[in-house]
C-alpha cells in the first residue's frame, strides 16, 4: 500500500483530522504488506478500545498507545484523553525515544 493510501484509510477509521509524523512515508513503504496490514488492524483496535493507552506525565489531557513493528520500527498514537486522535508517530526506534520523552511517555 502507498503511504498516502495509508494515511486516507487511517484518517478514515480514526474519524479525526490526524498529524503523520516522523519518517511516516518512508518507514510505511518499508515494512512488509504483513506489517503494513498488522498497523491498520492496530489502529482500529486502538479506536475500538481494545489496546490500553499509557497516561502521559506531562500532560493529563493526553493518552498514547505504543506499538512495536519488527526489530527497529515504533509507532505512537496519541489521543486527547475525552476527544479526536492527534497525531501518528512512525519512525526507527532513536527517534522514537525523543518523541516519547517529548511527549511525557
Amino acid at each position: 500500500m502507498h503511504p498516502d493510501e495509508a494515511k486516507t484509510l487511517i484518517t478514515k477509521i480514526l474519524a479525526s483530522d490526524v498529524s503523520f509524523e516522523g519518517h511516516f512515508n518512508k518507514c510505511f513503504e518499508n515494512l512488509k504488506d504483513t506489517q503494513q496490514q498488522e498497523l491498520i488492524d492496530w489502529i482500529k483496535d486502538c479506536k475500538e478500545r481494545k489496546i490500553n493507552p499509557i497516561q502521559s506525565k506531562t500532560n493529563k489531557d493526553i493518552i498514547g498507545f505504543i506499538k512495536r513493528i519488527g526489530s527497529n520500527i515504533r509507532t505512537i498514537l496519541t489521543k486527547q484523553k475525552e476527544g479526536y486522535f492527534l497525531v501518528l508517530f512512525l519512525d526507527k526506534h532513536k527517534y522514537y525515544e525523543t518523541q516519547m520523552i517529548e511527549l511525557g511517555f
